[in-house]
C-alpha cells in the first residue's frame, strides 16, 4: 500500500476564525502555514494522508475525553470538534507559566475525494485520533489494462 503525506491545495483545512482575519488582513495567517505552531491554542494539529484506498486523518489533541469528541464525515468533508475542561482543583502558588489550554475546538477538513461514511474508523490513542476513512468507490485509483 502506497502512502503519500498530502501536502498539495487539493486538500484545505477550513478555518472559520482564518475566515474571518482573512477578510480583514488578507494573508495573515500565510507565513504560520506549515510551522509546527497553531496560530489558536485551542486548535487540533492534523496530518492526513493519501493512501490507495483511503484517507488517514491524525489530529492531535491530547487531554481531550473521547467521549467529549464529535466526528461527522460527508461526502469528501471531515468536521472534528471537542472540548477540554481545566482540572477543577486549585492549585497554590502563582503561575510562572500557563500555557495549557481548555475549551473548545473544532476543525473542517476538505478532503480531495469523496469517502465512504459508513465504513469509516476512528481510534484514539495516548491524545492522538486517528480516523481511517475508506474512499468512495467511485474516488478509487484503478489501473487500466492497455490492449
Amino acid at each position: 500500500m502506497s502512502e503519500k503525506a498530502v501536502s498539495n491545495p487539493s486538500v484545505r483545512v477550513v478555518d472559520p476564525v482564518e475566515q474571518i482575519f482573512d477578510a480583514v488582513l488578507p494573508g495573515f495567517f500565510r507565513p504560520l502555514q506549515g510551522a509546527s505552531a497553531s496560530p489558536r491554542p485551542n486548535v487540533a494539529h492534523l496530518d492526513v494522508i493519501d493512501r490507495d484506498n483511503e484517507i488517514v486523518v491524525k489530529a492531535e489533541i491530547a487531554g481531550v475525553d473521547k467521549d467529549k469528541l464529535d466526528i461527522q464525515v460527508h461526502g469528501n468533508q471531515v468536521y472534528i470538534s471537542g472540548s477540554k475542561e481545566e482540572d477543577s482543583s486549585k492549585e497554590e502558588g502563582k503561575y510562572i507559566y500557563r500555557e495549557r489550554r481548555y475549551g473548545e475546538f473544532a476543525r473542517t477538513i476538505q478532503l480531495p475525494v469523496d469517502v465512504d461514511a459508513s465504513q469509516s474508523k476512528a481510534a484514539y490513542k495516548d491524545g492522538v485520533l486517528e480516523l481511517t476513512l475508506p474512499k468512495a468507490e467511485s474516488a478509487k485509483r484503478r489501473k487500466i489494462a492497455v490492449e
